[in-house]
């Protein structure tokens, strides 16, 4: 009986207590659970809608805007257009103005000028004409120069076997009496160094310590200078140096009837050694050795002019 009592209930109490299957059942109900039953600590809530990305709308520009940039544009354009009032020059700025203009005026009339030179020197004409007229100019440049080199050759005197310490000022006085000297100019300068020029080696001195001698040409204004200079021929300037001088021209004073031909020679004989060995033959005017230019040895011939043209055996 006591059983029965505590299973019955009543309607109202049902609600409120626990009853089999409520918690399943309660899942699937509409209506919400009271805020008190067991069956509220087990219902969710429905989800939320999730809230999707929209773009802000672009800002559109009232017309009150536009219409204030047109009128700031129309502002601006008035005041470019508008210019500044000229400023008044002064004396100064004139004078500098018309002195500026005048020199430019200048430079443009000697412009024209140089442009219609110009123009004239480069006339037009056909090519045959124009090649055949500068071919004719060349020619008469280069004979005209080939004339002067031989008036200059009249006027020139080779003097060999120099010795190395001979200088310009020493073959000046060598020859000043015999006539005025237009230029003198060193030859056959054998470099200590090869690297270095002849030009260089010569004015420097930087020669061989074998080599003891050099070659010069003498230049004089006239031609009488020249026939003077022919009797230093021979003559000892320095000890145990003899010069030769001669002329440069084809028809030189070197008499063949009067030379011999002398060969195999020692590549190093000297000019003393030569001379010295064929004055037992006879008074000795000139020797002469053929010598390599760029080593300044011999090649083992030479020459040797007498004073006569009979001389004794050797």
């Amino acid at each position: 009986m006591k059983k029965k009592q505590s299973g019955e209930a009543s309607p109202g109490q049902q609600s409120a207590d626990y009853v089999v299957g409520q918690v399943s059942g309660s899942l699937s109900q509409k209506t919400p659970a009271a805020p008190g039953s067991l069956s509220a600590l087990f219902s969710t809530a429905a989800p939320a809608a999730s809230v999707l990305f929209q773009p802000a709308p672009e800002p559109q520009k009232s017309t009150e805007v536009k219409e204030q940039q047109k009128e700031t544009l129309e502002v601006k354009g008035q005041t470019s257009q508008k210019k500044k009032p000229p400023k008044e020059k002064t004396a100064a700025d004139q004078k500098l103005e018309n002195r500026e203009s005048s020199l430019q005026n200048a430079d443009e009339d000697e412009q024209q000028k140089t442009s219609v030179m110009k123009k004239k020197r480069k006339a037009p004409e056909p090519d045959g004409e124009n090649d055949v007229e500068q071919w004719v100019m060349k020619r008469q440049k280069l004979k005209a120069r080939k004339a002067e080199e031989a008036v200059k050759k009249k006027r020139t005197v080779f003097v060999g076997n120099l010795p190395v310490s001979c200088t310009k000022k020493t073959l000046r006085s060598l020859f000043r009496d015999k006539g005025s000297i237009e230029s003198i100019r060193f030859r056959s300068v054998v470099r200590e160094d090869p690297s270095m020029s002849r030009k260089v080696a010569a004015i420097q001195r930087q020669v061989h310590p074998k080599k003891q001698s050099v070659n010069a040409y003498v230049v004089f204004k006239d031609e009488e200078g020249v026939t003077k200079a022919l009797m230093s021929n021979g003559m000892e300037i320095e000890k145990d140096f003899y010069i030769r001088v001669d002329r440069v021209t084809e028809s030189s004073s070197h008499d063949h009837k009067r030379s011999v031909f002398v060969g195999n020679l020692s590549f190093e004989i000297n000019e003393l050694a030569f001379r010295r060995h064929f004055e037992e033959c006879g008074s000795v005017e000139a020797v002469r050795l053929v010598r390599d230019q760029n080593s300044g040895l011999g090649k083992g011939f030479g020459y040797v002019l007498f004073e006569v043209r009979r001389v004794k055996c050797c």
